[in-house]
C-alpha cells in the first residue's frame, strides 16, 4: 500500500507539468498583413509617385490637408501616382481599417537625393499615455493613513492625463472632404447653376490672345442651352428644373443642327470601325513634356495629324508647344485641369459632384482659350482611365464625348525600369504594336504619352517613326478622333458652341 502511495506521489507533479505545457507556448496568431517593405515617394515631373508593397488585397487611403486619395490594390508591389501636393504638405498612408503604413512629407527634393517618407515615430511616441493610466496606482499608498483620504481629490488630476488625445491629432490633420466651397467667381457660380437659357448682359472673357475665329453666327446665336439628360443623378445639390424646359435644343443658325445631338448617350469610344485599315495614335499630356518635341517632329515629317489630350496644367507650363500643336493641325482634346481621380475602381468618388467634374473640364478649356483664342475640340479623356456612365453624361452636357483606348493598347510608355511589372523597353513597346497591328489592328485606338521619365535610348518614340513608315507601306492610315466618329456616323459637335460657358457676367454697378 505504501509503495502504491509513493508511486502516485511521484507521478502527480509530472502530470501537472504536462497539463501546463500547452499554456507555456500558445501559438501567436499572425497579425494582419501590411507593407513588407518601407514605403517611399519620389517626384515625376509634376506628379508624386508612392511605391511600396502589400501582402494582401487592401484599400489604401492617402490623406492630408489638401489631398484625399483612395485606391484598392492587390497583393504585391504598389505604384501610385498623383499630382504632387504643395511643398511642405504632410500626408498619411493607411489601410481602410485605420492601420497606418507610412507618413510622407512632400517637400522640395534635394537634387540627387531620393525623398523618403516621414517616418511614423510620432505614432510610436504615443504609447507613453499608456503608463499614464498606471500613474493613478501610486495613489493607493497615500490612503493608508486615514486622514490623507481627502487627498483622493487629486484623483481627478490624473484623469486629464489618461485622456490620450494624442492619437486624435493624426485624424485632426486629415479631415474628411470639405463641403463644396462657395463660388469665388461669377463664372463658377454660372457653371453651378447651368441655366437653360442664356443670361442677358453676359460678355465674352477679355482674352490676351488672338481673337476667336469668326463662326458666322448671329451675335446672340453664339450662346446655347446645354442638353441635360433626364436621367441626371439624384446627387445634385440644387433641384433641377422640369425636364421639358431643359431638353429644348438651341438652333444656332438657320439650317444648322441642334447643339450636341445625341448628348446623353454616355459614349465611351474605344475602337473605330473595321474594314478601313485605320489606326489612331493618341497622346496624353499631363504634367511633363520630355518627348513632346520628338512626337511632333515624327508626326510633322510624315504629314500625320492626330488627337492630343491636354491638361490645363500642361497648357500653362508649355504654351509654345501647345501653339505648335494647333498650328500643325492636331486635334486638342480635354484631359481635365489637374488630372484628378474621378472614379477609383471605376466608382465615382462622392466628392466629385456634377459641378466639380464640369468645372475641371471647363477650367482646362478656359486655359486653351486664353492661350489660343479657341476652345478645345469636343472630346475628353478621363485621367487614369477612371470614369463612369454618369460622369460621361455630365461631360456631354458641356460638350465633350469621352475617348478611351482599345483593350491592351495602353503602351505603358511612361513606366521606367523601376516600375518592375509594368515596364517594357522602348523596343519591346514598338514590337508589341507591330504584332497587334498584324493581328487585330483595324480601328485600334492606341494610348501614348507626351511625357516620359525614361532615359534616352529607352523611349518608344525612337522607333515610332520607323513603325509608322512600315505601317503605311502595308496600307494603314493614321487618323484623328473626328475621323473615327464620322466613320461611325456620329453627328459632329461644334466646339464654338461651348464659348457661352466660358463667359463672365459684368460687375454690378455701385
Amino acid at each position: 500500500m505504501r509503495a502504491w502511495l509513493a508511486a502516485a506521489l511521484l507521478l502527480f507533479p509530472v502530470a501537472c507539468d504536462r497539463s501546463d505545457q500547452p499554456k507555456a507556448a500558445p501559438p501567436q496568431a499572425p497579425g494582419p498583413a501590411a507593407a513588407t517593405s518601407p514605403w517611399t515617394w519620389h517626384p515625376l515631373g509634376g506628379l508624386a509617385v508612392i511605391e511600396g508593397e502589400v501582402t494582401e488585397p487592401t484599400t489604401l487611403l492617402l490623406e492630408g490637408r489638401s489631398i484625399r486619395e483612395r485606391r484598392f490594390t492587390e497583393i504585391g508591389p504598389v505604384r501610385w501616382e498623383f499630382f504632387r501636393p504643395p511643398a511642405g504638405e504632410t500626408a498619411v498612408l493607411r489601410t481602410e481599417e485605420g492601420r497606418e503604413l507610412a507618413r510622407f512629407e512632400f517637400s522640395v527634393p534635394v537634387p540627387g537625393a531620393r525623398p523618403k517618407p516621414a517616418q511614423a515615430p510620432a505614432k510610436k511616441a504615443l504609447p507613453p499615455p499608456v503608463p499614464a493610466a498606471k500613474a493613478p496606482t501610486p495613489t493607493p499608498k497615500p490612503p493608508t493613513p486615514a486622514p490623507p483620504q481627502p487627498k483622493a481629490a487629486p484623483a481627478p488630476l490624473p484623469q486629464p492625463k489618461p485622456s490620450p488625445a494624442p492619437p486624435s491629432p493624426p485624424k485632426a490633420v486629415l479631415p474628411a472632404p470639405e463641403p463644396e466651397p462657395t463660388p469665388k467667381t461669377r463664372a463658377e457660380a454660372r457653371l453651378r447653376s447651368l441655366p437653360a437659357t442664356p443670361i442677358p448682359g453676359r460678355k465674352p472673357l477679355a482674352l490676351p490672345g488672338p481673337a476667336v475665329a469668326p463662326t458666322g453666327l448671329p451675335p446672340r446665336a453664339a450662346t446655347f442651352t446645354p442638353i441635360v439628360v433626364e436621367s441626371a443623378p439624384p446627387t445634385l445639390t440644387k433641384p433641377a428644373p422640369p425636364p421639358a424646359s431643359l431638353v429644348t435644343p438651341v438652333v444656332p443658325r438657320p439650317g444648322a443642327a441642334p447643339a450636341w445631338p445625341g448628348g446623353g448617350e454616355a459614349l465611351n469610344l474605344t475602337r473605330g470601325p473595321v474594314g478601313k485599315k485605320r489606326l489612331l495614335l493618341s497622346f496624353d499630356g499631363g504634367s511633363s513634356n520630355e518627348v513632346t518635341t520628338e512626337v511632333l517632329d515624327i508626326l510633322k515629317a510624315r504629314g500625320v495629324r492626330t488627337t492630343l489630350f491636354l491638361t490645363g496644367a500642361f497648357i500653362r507650363r508649355f504654351p509654345a508647344q501647345v501653339k505648335r500643336m494647333a498650328a500643325e493641325g492636331h486635334e486638342l482634346g480635354n484631359h481635365t485641369m489637374n488630372h484628378p481621380h474621378f472614379a477609383p475602381d471605376m466608382k465615382r468618388d462622392p466628392k466629385w459632384t456634377r459641378e466639380r467634374v464640369q468645372k475641371e473640364l471647363l477650367d482646362a478649356d478656359a486655359a486653351l482659350v486664353s492661350l489660343l483664342g479657341r476652345p478645345m475640340d469636343p472630346y475628353w479623356r478621363a485621367p487614369y482611365g477612371e470614369h463612369t456612365a454618369e460622369i460621361r453624361r455630365w461631360a456631354e452636357e458641356v460638350g465633350y464625348r469621352h475617348i478611351g483606348w482599345s483593350e491592351g493598347a495602353d503602351t505603358l510608355d511612361w513606366a521606367g525600369p523601376k516600375d518592375r511589372r509594368l515596364y517594357r523597353s522602348g523596343e519591346a513597346i514598338v514590337a508589341r504594336l507591330e504584332k497587334r497591328l498584324g493581328r487585330e489592328g483595324d480601328g485600334l485606338i492606341v494610348l501614348m504619352h507626351l511625357g516620359s521619365a525614361r532615359e534616352l535610348g529607352d523611349r518608344p518614340t525612337e522607333g515610332l517613326g520607323a513603325f509608322m513608315d512600315r505601317a503605311r507601306k502595308e496600307g494603314w492610315t493614321f487618323v484623328t478622333v473626328g475621323t473615327i466618329l464620322q466613320d461611325l456616323g456620329k453627328p459632329a459637335w461644334d466646339p464654338q458652341q461651348r464659348l457661352a460657358l466660358l463667359t463672365e457676367a459684368p460687375a454690378p454697378r455701385r
